[in-house]
């Protein structure tokens, strides 16, 4: 094992939205499990221990780990600030023993229109962020039609809606969430309000909108959606926040 230290001149760095990433985050402690996919689809097994939001060793692993966020790339590729684009979202998986599964949320945005409960005039758009994910800043496009979700998916930026499309002209709502308060608002460790209330953001949303959709998520067709989804490890909840933070000399032994 090789100790690692932080680079200073990685102390502060700014997110596409204009934040400053100030310090990694303190309560991150842990190991994480990582597997790099080469272009020879050669895997390189790997884990990241951290203390305080400071990555401590860097360990290649001669077998795989009871987890790992598996990526396409080199060990040492760094964590991106910036917007996530949908390919390298969708390149991203989580594997949980031997199962694979998307990283969030491609794992609970498609979701059929009949899953839902009809709610006559519930229908809205959800500009959803996630930041601080293992893959950046995440945009999704979120449409609600009559209390049902037709439509959910991860964007590359925002773009007007198209005649046609799900909650076309409807009211416009944006949410902007840490991706580990995402994941325990999935378990429910945490309800939406409590989620935003942690770091989150509702930008100009209208109170009414923001009801209307905690109301939809506490609805049993909706809790009973997010219960069925894998629960991931609560270190990949905060990996994507202190992965920046890492020195850019930094590699596995």
């Amino acid at each position: 094992m090789g100790l690692v230290a932080r680079n200073p001149e990685q102390a502060v760095k700014i997110q596409s939205a204009g934040e400053v990433l100030g310090a990694p985050p303190a309560d991150a402690n842990g190991v994480v499990f990582l597997e790099s996919i080469a272009e020879d689809d050669s895997v390189v097994h790997h884990a990241q221990e951290f203390t305080a939001g400071e990555l401590i060793t860097w360990t290649i692993l001669s077998e795989p780990g009871p987890w790992a966020l598996v990526h396409h790339g080199e060990p040492t590729d760094t964590c991106d600030v910036n917007w996530a684009s949908p390919e390298n979202v969708a390149s991203m998986q989580v594997r949980l023993g031997d199962v694979r599964t998307p990283l969030p949320p491609l794992d609970d945005l498609p979701n059929p229109l009949a899953e839902m409960p009809f709610v006559p005039d519930a229908t809205a758009r959800l500009r959803f962020e996630l930041f601080g994910s293992p893959a950046g800043q995440i945009l999704a496009d979120v449409r609600y039609l009559d209390g049902r979700r037709p439509m959910g998916r991860v964007v590359g930026n925002w773009t007007e809606t198209e005649s046609g499309e799900p909650a076309h002209d409807a009211p416009e709502l944006k949410v902007r969430m840490k991706f580990r308060n995402y994941l325990k608002l999935r378990t429910g460790e945490m309800n939406s309000l409590e989620a935003l209330e942690d770091g989150g953001d509702v930008g100009d949303t209208r109170w009414t909108l923001l009801l209307l959709l905690h109301g939809l998520m506490q609805t049993g067709a909706y809790m009973e959606m997010y219960r069925s989804l894998p629960v991931l490890p609560p270190e990949l909840g905060w990996w994507g926040e202190a992965a920046p933070f890492i020195g850019s000399d930094a590699a596995p032994v």
